[in-house]
């Protein structure tokens, strides 16, 4: 069970700063080691949203039960609710007469699976940024994010292995990436940052920062899982999931559900879809 301390609680003060100055955060030890051989034992190929022939039905989240465990992980799923989530809304369902546990106000949009990164990898395009894939904002004590990701690494990523990078702080930006910057197979400025990483933290960022993957150079290789979330009533992909694809799974909870409802209001009162029949 999930802890019912307000979002806010889920963040320490040093982690607010750093998240609202940096645009992303390194969260160690959010899997353990069996999980991770877990993981990397029933990956069976790459995947990205954007794969019109990809079938859902033969998709990541059907692969294991570890695939599934990863939609709502203890670790996470507190920090993603307030970074990503909809405190009104949150505070309306904990204050109700329903003793269930609160489902999530947040929801999966897409998940992306990299495989292809072994050493050779030239380096990828810098990409998103404020304004193109999702606002970022802190008012009044709560974040607001559009989209935000979270990469799970697989295998050790040295400082100068390449791997994830980012220019920190571009969250924020009102000028736009300049052009000769942007392709790190060609050389990186001093300004874009190498994020290191061991098998087991979860590298969260928004995908308003400007963010990219460097040159590979160690004999090792790098799959990489990002699990990407939206707020409640928005969406990124238009290939949503369903939540009836996946009640056959006895692993799968109401947290788990609701986090793959397309997008909707989920305003007081209405008839919740992920309910399971059993309840």
């Amino acid at each position: 069970m999930h802890n019912d301390d307000s979002s806010e609680s889920a963040l320490s003060a040093e982690q607010t700063y750093l998240f609202d100055t940096f645009g992303y955060l390194v969260i160690p030890d959010a899997l353990t080691p069996l999980q991770i051989d877990r993981i990397k034992s029933t990956l069976r190929r790459p995947a990205e949203q954007w794969d019109n022939a990809e079938d859902k039905s033969c998709g990541p989240l059907h692969w294991d039960t570890i695939w599934r465990d990863l939609l709502d992980l203890p670790s996470l799923s507190p920090i993603l609710e307030a970074l990503l989530g909809d405190p009104g809304l949150m505070d309306r369902r904990t204050t109700s007469a329903d003793l269930r546990e609160p489902l999530p106000t947040y929801r999966l949009d897409h998940i992306n699976v990299h495989t292809d990164r072994g050493q050779g990898f030239s380096g990828g395009m810098l990409h998103g940024g404020r304004g193109v894939n999702g606002a970022f904002g802190y008012h009044d004590g709560h974040f607001q994010n559009g989209l935000l990701a979270v990469s799970f690494e697989l295998y050790d990523t040295h400082p100068n292995d390449g791997g994830f990078a980012c220019i920190p702080g571009s969250h924020k930006s009102n000028v736009a990436l300049p052009p000769l910057w942007r392709d790190l197979s060609k050389g990186i400025v001093d300004v874009v940052k190498r994020i290191s990483a061991v098998p087991g933290d979860a590298i969260i960022f928004t995908e308003a920062l400007t963010h990219g993957t460097l040159p590979w150079t160690a004999p090792s290789e790098r799959n990489t899982v990002f699990y990407k979330y939206s707020p409640h009533h928005a969406s990124w992909t238009s290939d949503y999931f369903d939540p009836d694809d996946f009640r056959q799974y006895d692993d799968m909870t109401d947290r788990k559900l609701s986090l793959l409802e397309p997008p909707n209001a989920r305003y007081r009162g209405r008839s919740s879809r992920p309910r399971r029949i059993s309840e």
